[in-house]
Parts: structure tokens; sequence; C-alpha cells
């Protein structure tokens, strides 16, 4: 089985831990699931997309209702959840880059192709091609380089 690259940076993969990871959170076997989340330290609370990147799959928390796209690249020590005893949970575009510690809580929307920086806070929405760092700070997309 030849290891999948993120389509944007050939240089980000899923090791065999997090592919064991993605493969139990599909398929739920009680001891093992406990077992394997332990080991990591992991609270998955949903089946990870089969697209997902997690080059590092130790201390992730994952909400059972967030919604993640493809091509997401989740860093370690990431949590996805819910806010405030409010139950709902994040909803991740598609190719968004989430460094590692950052925490997106409560029902806000991270647009595609946005970045999420490492140690963020994230409680507001994200607009698509933008960067979030600090706490909430949200910095606009920037113009489109051109690939000549």
């Amino acid at each position: 089985m030849q290891r999948r690259c993120h389509p944007h940076d050939p240089n980000i993969s899923n090791g065999s831990l997090a592919v064991a990871l993605i493969w139990i959170s599909h398929h739920r076997i009680p001891i093992i699931h406990r077992l394997f989340t332990a080991f990591l330290n992991c609270e998955i609370g949903r089946p990870l997309p089969k697209t997902v990147f997690m080059p590092h799959p130790f201390g992730i928390l994952v909400s059972g209702g967030c919604d993640i796209g493809t091509d997401v690249v989740i860093g370690h020590q990431v949590t996805l959840g819910n806010r405030n005893g409010v139950l709902a949970a994040p909803k991740i575009g598609n190719r968004v880059y989430i460094g590692a510690g950052a925490k997106i809580l409560g029902p806000v929307t991270i647009g595609d192709d946005a970045m999420v920086g490492a140690n963020a806070v994230v409680t507001k929405d994200v607009p698509a091609g933008s960067t979030v760092v600090g706490a909430n700070r949200i910095l606009p997309a920037g113009p489109k380089k051109n690939q000549n």
C-alpha cells in the first residue's frame, strides 16, 4: 500500500499510527478503540474522514458532532469541540490546516483553504482563505499569487 501524501504539500502524510487511528474510528471495535485512543491520548467522537492528515496523532480531541472536510491537516494536541455546554461542534472546510495545540470551540465554521495557527483559540467563524492566530485574530486572505 502506497502512502498517500497531501495534494498541496508532499511532505505531509499519515504515518502508521494515524492510518490505524482512522481505521479504528470507522470500525469502533470497543476494546481496541479504547486501548488505542488511550495509548495516543486521543478522544475521537466520530469516524474520521479517510482524507484527513494527522502527521503526529497524539492528544487530538474531536467532538462527535464535528464535520471535517477533505484534505484537512490536524496537528497534535488539537481540540475540535463544544463550548459552554452548547452541544454544537465546529464545521471544518476543505484543505484547512490546523496547527498544533489549536482549540476550535463551539458552532463555528472554518472556511475552505483557511489556516489556524498553532495554539490559536477560535470561537468565531473564519472566512475561506483566511488565517487565524492567537485568540480569534483573523487575518484576511492575501492576494492570490500567480502560478506562472
